[in-house]
């Protein structure tokens, strides 16, 4: 449908940081780019609102969302809360296939943070979130998978890796060959406490090196 792609579009240059906080989203531009009425233009700008990507700013329009302390401490909040729930199902529910997917986005992480090249952010950003994504896939809950997708995916946590040290990279790296090995186990507690962890590690490293950072993304 074509408030789907629409939707889709905008939202993945959202996460990419093609759209900084604060661009406006304007339905009659958009609208010409994709070939489409203004309505379903609307119709997706609604569901970014609805999903905490963008916001309604009275009569100027709609807006890339940003990022206040509470928005950041409400985010990681409810990911401590779901994503250790995750990480017990999918020690209950994994599959040698779901295992073997686990130890390849490891192995990418890790080969990414070993080149030290220059793309070794964007490379660590995108295994971090599909790994993420997989142990949701394991957990095989359809309603927990659709109140975490957009936690996981929101550009502010996504594009944090820019703001870690090498160290940081190594520790993150380090708690999911750890969430990893527990879900292989079948051991739910120690997956549960395992991502628990690795969650509440992630804020306090994000809120660290955010408050050392000029740039606030």
């Amino acid at each position: 449908m074509a408030n789907d792609l629409i939707y889709e579009t905008l939202r993945n240059r959202i996460i990419a940081g093609q759209y900084e906080p604060g661009t406006q989203l304007k339905e009659e531009p958009l609208g010409k780019e994709f070939g489409l009425s203004r309505t379903p233009v609307r119709a997706s700008l609604k569901k970014l609102v609805d999903d905490g990507l963008a916001v309604i700013e009275a009569n100027r329009g709609v807006f890339v969302a940003g990022w206040t302390q509470w928005d950041l401490e409400e985010m990681f909040s409810l990911r401590e809360l779901l994503e250790p729930h995750a990480a017990l199902l999918a020690a209950q529910r994994a599959t040698p296939q779901d295992l073997a997917e686990l130890h390849r986005i490891n192995a990418l992480m890790a080969d990414a943070i070993a080149s030290k090249g220059p793309d070794v952010t964007l490379r660590v950003q995108e295994a971090n979130r599909a790994f993420h994504a997989q142990v949701l896939e394991i957990a095989r809950s359809q309603r927990l998978k659709s109140m975490l997708a957009t936690l996981i995916d929101m550009p502010v946590i996504t594009r944090s890796f820019f703001l870690y040290r090498p160290a940081d990279l190594e520790r993150s790296l380090q708690q999911h060959l750890d969430i990893t090995y527990a879900i292989e186990q079948n051991d739910g507690e120690l997956a549960q406490r395992a991502m628990q962890t690795h969650i509440r590690m992630a804020y306090l490293r994000f809120m660290a090196r955010r408050s050392e950072s000029p740039v606030r993304r």
